[in-house]
């Protein structure tokens, strides 16, 4: 993950919690065939006309997921180049079958951890963080900004798994636009 990692940082993503270890599916893996929910819906938002899609029409024909997938590490160097990073809250996955009120539970005692860990990352405070999910907004939005950083999204934004596509992209999207972060021109599918 540290060779994703931009210097400088201009943008901190922060996300619940790594999946499953048995699951094999971190945002940063290339080799991945499902379950990418993040990864792929963030590419949308961020890339979207360069990976040929648009929310009106969806993907344009011939391109698809698949096509986005096997473009991942050029997305992610993209990514990288534009100063974006993402991490989890929690370094450790969530327990199989946990409950958002025991979720909520482990990111708070994550929170000394991820403010070592985002204190290291960013330097300054000035550097927009965007917190990805109900679960972790809830838990990291007042400490993070009582600690003086900036946490952009006063709003939760959904996770894009399970049915939270559309409301991702779109309060993702709100997100971005307050702060003048719009789609890079440098990339795009086929070239």
């Amino acid at each position: 993950m540290t060779r994703y990692r931009p210097d400088p940082l201009r943008l901190l993503f922060i996300a619940e919690a790594p999946p499953a270890y048995k699951v094999n599916r971190l945002f940063y893996f290339h080799d991945i065939k499902t379950g990418d929910a993040l990864f792929l819906e963030m590419m949308k938002v961020l890339y979207g006309t360069f990976i040929g899609f648009s929310e009106s029409e969806g993907f344009l024909k011939p391109l698809s997921i698949k096509d986005v997938r096997r473009r991942k590490p050029e997305l992610l160097n993209r990514f990288v180049s534009d100063g974006y990073f993402l991490i989890d809250a929690s370094e450790r996955p969530m327990p199989d079958g946990a409950t958002a009120p025991a979720k909520l539970e482990l990111l708070r005692q994550s929170l000394p951890g991820l403010k070592i860990r985002v204190k290291a990352l960013l330097g300054e405070q000035s550097v927009p963080i965007v917190l990805i999910g109900g679960v972790t907004h809830k838990a990291c939005f007042s400490p993070l900004k009582d600690e003086g950083y900036n946490v952009i999204n006063e709003e939760m934004i959904n996770h894009p798994a399970r049915g939270g596509q559309l409301f991702f992209r779109k309060k993702l999207r709100n997100t971005l636009n307050q702060i003048g972060r719009t789609q890079s021109t440098s990339l795009q599918m086929g070239s």
